[in-house]
C-alpha cells in the first residue's frame, strides 16, 4: 500500500494533498460531532481553539504545499500565481488589474441581485432565513479561511490537470464533497437558525469559482466575497432582540 501511495505521489502529488485535506476535514468534523453528541459541554475558550484549528487547516495546509516547512518558503509544489496571489507589474500591469476588478464588480453585483431575490423569495411568507449576529472579525476570518482553502484546491487541481477550467470546477466539486462529509453541515440544512448561513456559503463557493475563472485574481475574489457576506449579514440578520450568536461549526 505504501508503495502505491508513493508512486501516486510521484505522479500526482498535489492531487494527494487535496484528497488528504478532504479526508482530514471529514475525520475531524465527524470526531467533533461524536464528542458533542456524547454530552461534551462547550467551554468558554473552545471557540478560540476551534478558530486556531481552522487556521492550521485552512491556511496551514496550503502554506505547506506552497513550500513552507520543511522546504524553503514558496519553493514547493504550488506557486503564488497558481492560487491567484498576484502582485503589480510583470504579468499583472495596471490595465489587467482594472479589468479583473471590473469583472469582479460586475459579477459580484449580479450575484447580489440574484441571491437577494432568492433570499427575499424564501422570506416572503415570513422571516424564515435570517443570519445570526456575528462579530466583524469572525466574518473576516471566514472569508480569509475559505478563500485560501478554495484557492488551494483550484490551484492544485489546475496544476495536476494542466487546465485552469478543470482546476476551478473540479476544485468546486471537492469543496462540496468536503462539506458533505461534515455532519454539522448536513444537519444544519434542517435548522432554520443555520440554513441561511449554509445557503450563503454554498452560493459563495460557486460565485467565487466563476469570478476566479474569469479574473485569475484571488484578491478580487476576496474583496467581492467580503462585501457580499457583509451585505447579507447586515440586511438579512435577525432582529436585535434575538441574540443567537452561535456560529455554524463548519470547522
Amino acid at each position: 500500500m505504501a508503495g502505491v501511495v508513493s508512486a501516486a505521489y510521484a505522479v500526482y502529488p498535489l492531487l494527494l494533498w487535496v484528497l488528504a485535506s478532504v479526508v482530514l476535514y471529514g475525520l475531524v468534523t465527524n470526531l467533533l460531532y461524536l464528542v458533542r453528541g456524547a454530552g461534551w459541554r462547550q467551554a468558554s475558550y473552545s471557540s478560540g481553539l476551534v478558530q486556531i484549528g481552522r487556521l492550521f487547516f485552512f491556511v496551514g495546509i496550503p502554506y505547506l504545499a506552497l513550500g513552507g516547512w520543511p522546504r524553503r518558503p514558496f519553493q514547493g509544489l504550488l506557486s503564488l500565481q497558481d492560487i491567484g496571489l498576484v502582485g503589480f507589474g510583470g504579468d499583472w500591469p495596471l490595465d489587467r488589474w482594472l479589468e479583473a476588478a471590473g469583472t469582479g464588480f460586475a459579477l459580484g453585483l449580479l450575484a447580489f441581485l440574484v441571491l437577494g431575490l432568492a433570499w427575499a423569495n424564501a422570506n416572503r411568507d415570513g422571516a424564515v432565513l435570517r443570519f445570526s449576529h456575528r462579530p466583524w472579525w469572525l466574518l473576516l476570518a471566514d472569508v480569509v479561511f475559505f478563500q485560501v482553502h478554495w484557492a488551494f484546491y483550484r490551484g492544485a487541481l489546475a496544476v495536476t490537470a494542466d487546465s485552469i477550467s478543470a482546476g476551478v470546477f473540479w476544485g468546486l466539486g471537492f469543496v462540496y464533497l468536503e462539506w458533505s462529509t461534515n455532519p454539522f453541515w448536513r444537519r444544519g440544512w434542517r435548522k432554520r437558525t443555520q440554513a441561511a448561513e449554509l445557503w450563503l456559503q454554498a452560493a459563495m463557493a460557486l460565485v467565487m469559482a466563476l469570478i476566479f475563472f474569469l479574473t485569475r485574481n484571488l484578491w478580487v475574489c476576496f474583496g467581492v466575497h467580503l462585501v457580499l457576506v457583509w451585505a447579507f449579514h447586515q440586511f438579512g440578520r435577525k432582529p436585535a432582540t434575538d441574540r443567537d450568536t452561535r456560529t455554524i461549526p463548519l470547522w
